[in-house]
């Protein structure tokens, strides 16, 4: 870290800053999405089925309520609109879906931001470093003095490539199995409501 500081010139400090953020997020992230189920199984889906089967409607809801995350809550707004149009229970769901994955997407434009930008302020410092360099040459300073400004600019590339590699991994290793939940959620949601059709349930929850 004293190295990055007395090495890195101004522009360092912006970097370092951005590594804390992109640290942060990932571990947050990773954190939220541990605590979610990324699927529910297929076990379960019979459960919430036979009980609908059944007109054990508030049964339906307690085996949604045992999947954590977004795609129990959006089956469970479904069912307790049971008693309504199939069209009016994807509307309920969908109103569910906009309340449940913007949570998972939270900070994730942020991790892109700075996984593009860092290679770019990087590429700042270099230039700084360099202009440095020019000047000491234009006074016919001391080769130390050169390698004071070289240094600067490899430093400063190559801390905005070390942040940015990650930031960008991680971003899309988030987005990916948000894509997945979506995908699955939107799966289950179908499945529900094809079975609500045939087997005619239209108790009250």
């Amino acid at each position: 870290m004293q190295y990055l500081l007395a090495k890195g010139g101004l522009i360092i400090y912006p970097l370092l800053l951005c590594s804390l953020v992109v640290v942060t997020i990932a571990l947050e992230r990773l954190y939220r999405f541990s605590k979610i189920s990324n699927e529910l199984s297929d076990n379960l889906m019979d459960k919430i089925k036979q009980n609908i089967k059944n007109k054990n409607i508030k049964d339906a809801v307690k085996v949604t309520e045992e999947v954590r995350g977004p795609i129990g809550n959006i089956l469970k707004k479904g069912i307790l609109n049971i008693d309504k149009s199939p069209q009016e229970m994807e509307e309920q769901m969908a109103e569910a879906k906009l309340e449940e994955f913007p949570k998972l997407e939270k900070h994730l434009g942020l991790l892109s931001f700075i996984g593009k930008i860092s290679p770019s302020l990087g590429l700042l410092g270099t230039v700084t470093g360099m202009i440095k360099t020019f000047q000491v040459l234009s006074m016919n300073g001391e080769p130390q003095q050169l390698a004071g400004g070289i240094s600067e600019a490899l430093t400063t590339t190559a801390t905005g490539l070390v942040i940015s590699i990650p930031a960008l991994g991680a971003y899309y290793y988030f987005t990916n199995k948000l894509q997945n939940i979506v995908i699955h959620a939107e799966k289950r949601e179908k499945e529900l409501i094809n079975h609500i059709k045939e087997v005619g349930t239209t108790n009250e929850v």
